[in-house]
């Protein structure tokens, strides 16, 4: 049977298994600020399939959440500039009006918010704000939509449903809060759901419940599925391809198998090995990764991961590489010398230590630059 939204004339008809569900093309969101425009997005492109599931990786700051907004269109009006395009089942809505956009979440687009704890209503009962979206978007009654409140609550694991349909998030813990807002988002079985650190705030525990249930969800709906964290071990197993985000900037694109095996840029090896192991003795110092990120009102030229890379040379400090592709298929990367001894782009012609201050910033030759 299928399935159609309209909006604003436009019908969103139930698309085949070929048929790519997102398309962004080089998406910028700059924010006007008293200082300056703050570029959080910056000329970030992607294609999302159906079914597919994507991984946004970065740390906090890189441009992640922004990103995920922008595509749903969550960011303000005023103040806010979003160039480029964003396509929704070859629907162009990057600058949709505010009543299209209505008609889309919910029904086609979702998201799980990165917070349980401040996302739900306090002074709604639960069973409410599921209900919310199922009177908006379908021809449901109030007994109907409350029936299906509590299938969705059994469906994500609440315990006790009938209990927790008539209860105030504040009754909730953090992990049952985590599973009302997946509810809520599910409820009009949207073609793609966004989750925006899904399990900020959870115990090891509760992460992993969280993410097997979306991943299970995701595979009963044949949804497609962006999934933002900072935490590369959250996306390696649960994810069909990777983006690595810096700056605003997509420093590094890969199917996930690829990205662990062959991975080119130094900031996703940074990452990597930020990430708690269980392996590691008790007590083991975490590593971090040194320096700050940088201005994004005042980006220092070159890579910007330069300033806080142990491989970045002269160049590295005075021109920004461009995203280029590997060997690997489906794999592109944006550094001048990048791991595994692999060839970066052709290094542009610069004067030796131009537009550096104080001596040579060069941190010897990187893992993949000739001796």
């Amino acid at each position: 049977m299928s399935r159609s939204t309209r909006s604003a004339g436009l019908t969103f008809a139930e698309a085949g298994s070929d048929t790519t569900l997102l398309e962004v093309d080089d998406l910028h969101t700059t924010f006007s600020t008293g200082r300056g425009h703050l570029r959080a997005v910056d000329g970030v492109s992607l294609t999302l399939a159906r079914s597919e599931t994507v991984g946004i990786v970065g740390e906090s700051g890189s441009g992640k959440t922004v990103l995920s907004r922008s595509i749903m269109g969550l960011v303000p009006r005023e103040g806010v500039t979003r160039t480029g395009s964003v396509k929704f089942l070859g629907h162009e809505i990057l600058n949709a009006p505010d009543k299209e956009l209505r008609q889309l979440w919910g029904s086609q687009i979702a998201m799980v918010f990165q917070d349980p704890m401040t996302s739900l209503n306090p002074v709604m009962r639960i069973g409410k704000q599921i209900a919310e979206p199922l009177r908006l978007h379908t021809d449901m009654d109030g007994k109907e939509a409350t029936a299906q409140a509590l299938s969705l609550l059994t469906q994500v694991g609440i315990p006790s449903p009938e209990e927790r349909l008539r209860a105030y998030p504040g009754q909730l813990s953090g992990g049952m809060r985590q599973r009302v807002m997946i509810a809520i988002a599910l409820a009009c079985a949207p073609r793609l759901l966004l989750a925006d650190e899904p399990t900020t705030g959870l115990d090891v525990t509760v992460q992993a419940q969280i993410l097997d249930l979306l991943a299970s969800l995701q595979k009963d709906r044949n949804m497609a599925m962006i999934l933002v964290t900072h935490d590369l071990g959250v996306v390696a197993t649960r994810t069909d391809k990777i983006i690595v985000m810096y700056a605003g900037n997509v420093v590094e694109q890969a199917p996930t198998a690829t990205l662990f095996s062959s991975m080119a840029m130094p900031y996703t090896e940074a990452l990597l090995g930020s990430t708690p192991r269980i392996a590691n003795p008790s007590h083991t110092r975490l590593a971090a990764i040194e320096g700050r990120p940088p201005d994004l009102i005042n980006v220092p030229p070159g890579c910007p991961f330069a300033p806080r890379c142990a491989y970045a040379r002269d160049i590295c400090h005075q021109v920004r590489p461009p995203l280029v592709p590997a060997a690997e298929p489906d794999h592109l990367f944006a550094c001048w010398f990048p791991l595994g001894g692999r060839t970066g782009p052709p290094p542009p012609a610069v004067t030796v230590g131009a537009g550096l201050a104080g001596a040579d910033r060069a941190a010897g030759p990187g893992p993949g630059a000739p001796s």
